[in-house]
C-alpha cells in the first residue's frame, strides 16, 4: 500500500473535523501531524514506514509542547487547584449571614463552576464584591472587598 501526499491531507482534515465535533483537544494534534506529513511527502517522497514515523513524531511533539508550555498546569496537578482560587473576586448573589451560607457568582468558572456556596466571618450583603480566602471542601470562605 502506497500513501501519497493527498492521503495525508484528507486524514488531517478528517481528524481536525472530528476534533470540531468532539471538543477533546486531542485529535487536533494528530490532524496537524498528518497535514505536516502530507507537506513533507509532497516535498520529499518517502516510504510508508518513514511517513508513519514522521506523522507519529510530529503529532506527539506538538501534543508534548502543548501540555508542557501552553496548558494551564493548575487544572491538572493535584494540590494546586486551591491556590489558584485564592484571591479571586466575585459578586455575592445571596447574602451571607453570621450562621448561614450565601452564594457567590464569578465572571469565569472557578474550579469548574461559576456559582459557589460561601461562608464568611462577617455578614456580607447581596450585591457586594467578595474575595476568596479559603476553600473548605465544597464551600468557599470569603471576605468583603473594599470596593
Amino acid at each position: 500500500m502506497e500513501l501519497v501526499w493527498w492521503h495525508w491531507f484528507v486524514l488531517g482534515l478528517a481528524l481536525i473535523a472530528l476534533e470540531i465535533l468532539t471538543p477533546t483537544f486531542f485529535l487536533l494534534w494528530f490532524g496537524l501531524g498528518a497535514l505536516l506529513a502530507g507537506i513533507a511527502v509532497w516535498l520529499w517522497p518517502m516510504g510508508l514506514a518513514a511517513q508513519v514515523l514522521l506523522w507519529s513524531a510530529a503529532s506527539l511533539a506538538m501534543m508534548g509542547v502543548w501540555l508542557k508550555y501552553f496548558k494551564n498546569p493548575a487544572d491538572t496537578r493535584p494540590g494546586q487547584a486551591k491556590e489558584s482560587v485564592l484571591g479571586t473576586t466575585g459578586l455575592v448573589t445571596r447574602a451571607v449571614g453570621e450562621m448561614g451560607q450565601g452564594e457567590i457568582l464569578f465572571q469565569r468558572p472557578v474550579l469548574g463552576a461559576d456559582r459557589w456556596p460561601v461562608i464568611a466571618d462577617a455578614p456580607i450583603e447581596a450585591g457586594k464584591r467578595a474575595r476568596v480566602v479559603d476553600v473548605l471542601g465544597q464551600i468557599l470562605k470569603v471576605e468583603q472587598t473594599g470596593e
